[in-house]
């Protein structure tokens, strides 16, 4: 499996009150298979892939759960490993378009700048190639 989401808890805690984002969710994805994330607005795709991501700020914690990840759970994993995965083996694609990618630059330079930053052993050929791949 190369994904497992068990039992995961997400709350956000206030002065007053703690509003349960994400409560009790569970998912596996295998290999080489897509899964999709669907709700009303306000539902918790964000805040599920955001902990699975390791991106939760406070107020928000991740109350309980395991996020394995290629056999790894993640929850247990500090930082430093966190930004060695992040962007090289697990990605999150944001729901608003415009924060996304930057007008300024084209959308070949930002896909070289991820791929520069998370596969630094690639030379700057094998990344134009790689590039050109995924805008066809």
């Amino acid at each position: 499996m190369l994904l497992e989401v068990k039992n995961l808890v997400t709350y956000f805690h206030s002065d007053e009150n703690v509003n349960k984002a994400v409560d009790d969710i569970s998912f596996s994805i295998p290999e080489g298979k897509t899964v999709c994330i669907v709700g009303e607005s306000g539902s918790g795709k964000s805040i599920t892939s955001l902990s699975i991501m390791g991106l939760i700020d406070k107020p928000g914690v991740i109350e309980s759960g395991e996020i394995i990840f290629e056999g790894v759970d993640l929850l247990q994993k500090n930082e430093k490993y966190m930004r060695s995965v992040r962007g090289a083996k697990i990605a999150m694609i944001f729901q608003e378009p415009m924060t996304s990618l930057n007008p300024s630059y084209t959308v070949g330079y930002q896909l070289d700048e991820v791929l520069k930053l998370h596969q630094k052993q690639l030379s700057k050929k094998e990344r134009y190639t790689k590039s050109s791949r995924l805008l066809s």
